[in-house]
């Protein structure tokens, strides 16, 4: 497991220094701009926590008919991630760790549900780049997102950066709303046993440790 979380740590720094160097001057004040309108929303505190009966709900699944969160709970633990779109290098890098996990995760006895407001043919198209083997979720109103605290207006200094990273901004009803990126581990009684919530988009749960909080269930 030490390999895992060495291997995903070196990955994330990675990909962090490169999308500050990629920014320039402008562009990095204007992360730190949209770094404080973030922070200023206290988000991972109004959010569902651990401890809270997590939100249910059913949706959309990239791969085909609808996945409902009471559904999976019958066959396990459920480890519930929010992620922001195709178009962010952290959520991408996320859930490529995620899926080189995910059969450990199975062997754990929980499964795994990553939801986001892009589109279906997005989440596939994807999976089929990043070969994530991985159940993808679209929650294209950002419903669900609300209903777990985690939707926010994606502050007008991130912008220009995320449209050129290639976000879509969503219908009239999701417009620039993202969720802050989130990681849940819900037990088969529908109560969040582990909650990751971190306004830092950059920062991710590492799956050495989500493995150990498996382990506990």
């Amino acid at each position: 497991m030490q390999k895992i979380e060495m291997n995903f740590r070196t990955d994330m720094t990675m990909i962090e220094q490169a999308y500050f160097n990629a920014a320039g001057d402008d562009g990095r004040a204007a992360i730190a701009a949209g770094d404080l309108e973030i922070l200023e929303m206290g988000l991972e505190a109004s959010a569902v926590q651990a401890g809270d009966v997590a939100p249910e709900f059913l949706l959309e699944n990239a791969l085909g008919g609808t996945v409902s969160l009471r559904g999976r709970l019958l066959g396990g633990p459920v480890v519930l991630s929010f992620f922001r779109g195709g178009w962010c290098p952290f959520c991408r890098a996320e859930l490529r760790a995620m899926s080189k996990a995910a059969k450990a995760i199975e062997e754990r006895g929980a499964s795994l549900l990553a939801v986001s407001p892009q589109s279906l043919d997005d989440s596939r198209d994807m999976a089929r780049t990043e070969e994530l083997d991985i159940v993808l979720l679209a929650d294209s109103k950002m419903t669900v997102a609300s209903d777990y605290g985690l939707a926010f207006e994606l502050p007008k200094s991130l912008r220009l950066a995320a449209l050129a990273g290639g976000m879509v901004a969503g219908d009239e009803d999701a417009g620039w709303r993202v969720p802050m990126p989130a990681t849940y581990v819900i037990s088969t009684d529908g109560i969040v046993r582990y909650s990751f919530l971190d306004p830092n988009y950059r920062n991710r749960l590492d799956p050495a440790v989500l493995m150990s909080i498996l382990d506990r269930l």
